[in-house]
């Protein structure tokens, strides 16, 4: 756990500069070395404050990396808290009239703390996204925000923003192939920064994103040898990456270790919901994670590579149609509705209806948006009143899809999800690292075409064109994608009824009027009979539980 740093604002602390805390680490730590003139052996935390004593708040602005930390002045009797850019690591604080508390985690503050939840982070729990950047579930607790400085002094509390996930202008580059030369220039020289000398692991699936993930560490950094951990899934075929991620293991030359996640199903163990104090939120497959920690740990592995934030970066649910249709290449939208229509069991009118009139309809038509977002049917009446949380605002101005790529780039739930992971991993001595977290990939993704990342129904162009002769062509030019979907069918469906039904029975969520329980229950009966697929009502299940381990 990490230390509570305490300030009794009545209170004169020694003088001079001092770091009190910092997790992660610092990519470019001999870059700045060399400019400042430090010495070698000094540890992240003190080259950051040397860095401070040099530039004052001006510092976070040097560092790159996943790397977060405090440090006391005590020459302006001020605590400085600064969070690394993508957030990976948390900062949490309480302040009061009479004291400030900080730490890098939320226990810490509760322990002193009345625990009260904050409706609107449930709110926007339940639909499933995070709470604002600044907020956390607990009323009187907040957090510094990822690329935020926070300033305390005796009198105030002043954030700020150093580094934001914004639209950058637009790159132009004569074609496809520029791109991916541009990609592969920035991204090879910052893979071989994340990657250390001697043994690592990376979660492989057959996926773009671990796999370029890979492939770029075993190019840039030929001296890490690398472990390659997949999933199989035997017993359930339409889940099963095994082939794929067995031929790039072929390709690099890694060695492969396999585990049978078919058999760590959700709910498998108890208890089968563990939240964490910070947050309801809780992984479909914690269970199968665990497992895989344990696997890496066994092999000797405390590094480990994972490709998170690929869709964010490159994919998701970002189409270029709407954007052809808009600037009048008709032709063009023609050709690739037409291509994907070959490998698409949708029909020209559905593509036409779903990919390329909705889109343009959800960007200008606010209040279409908004009745998208509330249509969850067991909301409780508590939830229903509350009013949502205003997201930042995105230009209306935009065309549809450069708007949804910067909606993608911006998502907080990305940061969160980060945040558990790493924690997750730590349990078992596991470092987790994410080379696509990087800032400067966020600042390049952020200038790019839409047509660089969907094409004629392809999803991550830049990152296939990258990729090709480093990957199998089969992994490069597949289409769709294989999801552990069956995997939670198999729990949730098939062999957990039991703990499902136990759970949404007298529950905690319904009394406080967050969820109506009688329609929680009909939507989990419309699940198990194949009526919806949504499994929306696992919100409800870990908020419940989280309920009743942190505020019994």
């Amino acid at each position: 756990m990490n230390p509570l740093i305490s300030w009794d604002r009545s209170s004169v602390l020694s003088a001079g500069i001092r770091g009190l805390w910092s997790a992660g680490f610092i990519l470019n730590r001999r870059e700045i070395g060399a400019r400042i003139n430090a010495r070698e052996e000094i540890s992240d935390l003190q080259l950051a404050e040397t860095l401070y004593k040099r530039f004052g708040s001006e510092a976070p602005q040097w560092i790159s990396g996943p790397f977060a930390w405090i440090l006391w002045d005590g020459d302006r009797q001020r605590f400085i808290a600064v969070r690394d850019r993508l957030g990976i690591h948390e900062i949490y604080y309480r302040a009061t009239e009479a004291a400030i508390l900080l730490c890098g985690d939320i226990e810490p503050l509760l322990a002193s703390h009345p625990r009260v939840v904050n409706t609107r982070a449930v709110l926007e729990h339940v639909h499933g996204r995070a709470p604002a950047a600044h907020e956390t579930f607990y009323q009187g607790i907040s957090a510094v925000e990822p690329g935020g400085l926070l300033i305390a002094t005796r009198r105030t509390i002043e954030t700020t923003i150093y580094w934001r996930r914004e639209l950058r202008p637009l790159l132009r580059l004569p074609d496809d192939a520029s791109y991916a030369r541009s990609f592969c220039d920035l991204f090879l020289p910052i893979a071989a920064e994340y990657a250390p000398a001697g043994e690592a692991g990376v979660t492989l699936s057959g996926g773009l994103d671990s796999t370029t993930v890979a492939a770029a560490i075993r190019e840039a950094a030929p001296a890490t040898h690398l472990t390659a951990f997949s999933w199989t899934a035997l017993e359930l075929p339409e889940a099963d990456e095994s082939q794929a991620s067995a031929a790039v293991c072929r390709h690099l030359g890694c060695r492969a270790v396999t585990l049978a996640a078919d058999q760590h199903w959700p709910l498998r163990t108890d208890p089968g919901i563990r939240p964490e104090p910070v947050s309801p939120l809780f992984n479909f497959y914690a269970d199968l994670w665990d497992a895989t920690f344990r696997t890496v740990r066994e092999h000797g592995v405390r590094v480990l590579f994972s490709g998170l934030g690929g869709d964010n970066l490159f994919g998701g649910d970002v189409f270029s149609y709407p954007d052809l249709l808009l600037t009048g290449r008709w032709w063009k939208l023609a050709s690739e509705i037409r291509m994907q229509r070959r490998y698409s069991e949708l029909s020209v009118p559905q593509l036409v209806r779903w990919m390329t009139l909705a889109p343009i309809a959800n960007t200008y038509i606010p209040a279409r948006e908004r009745s998208r977002a509330q249509s969850i049917s067991w909301l409780g009446d508590r939830l229903r009143q509350e009013a949502p949380v205003e997201s930042q605002e995105l230009p209306r101005r935009l065309l549809p899809g450069r708007r949804q790529r910067l909606r993608s780039l911006q998502d907080p739930r990305l940061a969160t999800i980060a945040s558990l992971s790493t924690r997750q991993a730590a349990r078992y001595g596991i470092e987790l690292r994410y080379p696509l977290l990087d800032h400067r990939l966020f600042e390049f993704a952020a200038a790019l075409p839409t047509a660089q990342t969907f094409a004629a129904g392809q999803r991550k162009i830049i990152l296939r064109n990258a990729m090709r002769g480093r990957l199998p062509d089969a992994v490069v030019e597949r289409r769709g994608k294989i999801y552990p979907e069956a995997i939670f069918r198999r729990g949730l469906r098939e062999r957990e009824q039991a703990k499902v039904w136990a759970l949404m029975t007298d529950m905690r969520v319904a009394e406080m009027g967050f969820v109506d329980e009688r329609r929680l229950r009909a939507a989990y009966d419309d699940y198990l009979a194949g009526r919806d697929r949504s499994a929306s009502f696992w919100r409800a299940l870990t908020l419940e539980v989280w309920l009743r381990r942190y505020f019994a």
